[in-house]
């Protein structure tokens, strides 16, 4: 008789932003750009550059990681005036419908309600995004009018977290 099989899967951990796993930001978002929009320069030049265009400004990338392999990461963003973008949720399609993205935004959530300032939590998506639109409406986010112009063309919904 052969011993059991452990079919678990391997634990993830999330962890913020570490230079090491920069080339994994960029491409698990260049993967889901181009597999669901057209890549607009805006992405390349935040995916490219974490450091300058999210960290510099006071916010955060976190990756998700089963050992040492980048599964997962999401970035927020500093807008000003006490708000908020979640932003640049990418999952690897291998560890898809794991929790994975649900993990990574409740990171998210966590690192805002620690924000003194914190007014405003948003993100843009687009509808035909089933499953994020699932999670982010099951995490507590609610479609609402765009209070800007958006900052994306391939995007359709506005959401703000409103527990």
């Amino acid at each position: 008789m052969q011993p059991a099989v452990n079919r678990q899967p391997e634990m993830v951990r999330i962890i913020p932003y570490d230079a090491q796993y920069k080339q994994a930001f960029y491409d698990l978002n260049m993967a889901w750009l181009q597999a669901y929009f057209t890549v607009e320069p805006i992405h390349r030049t935040v995916l490219s550059d974490p450091e300058g265009n999210i960290l510099a400004g006071g916010g955060e990338v976190f990756f998700a990681l089963a050992g040492d392999r980048v599964v997962g990461t999401v970035a927020v963003r500093v807008e000003g005036g006490g708000a908020y973008e979640l932003t640049k949720l990418g999952v690897d399609p291998a560890a898809q419908g794991g929790g994975i993205g649900r993990k990574l935004c409740e990171t998210v959530i966590d690192w805002y309600r620690a924000r003194p300032d914190g007014r405003r939590l948003f993100l843009e998506t687009h509808s035909k995004l089933k499953p994020a639109m699932r999670l982010y409406e099951k995490l507590g986010f609610v479609l609402c009018a765009n209070p800007g112009a958006g900052e994306y063309e391939g995007t359709d919904c506005y959401m703000e977290w409103r527990p």
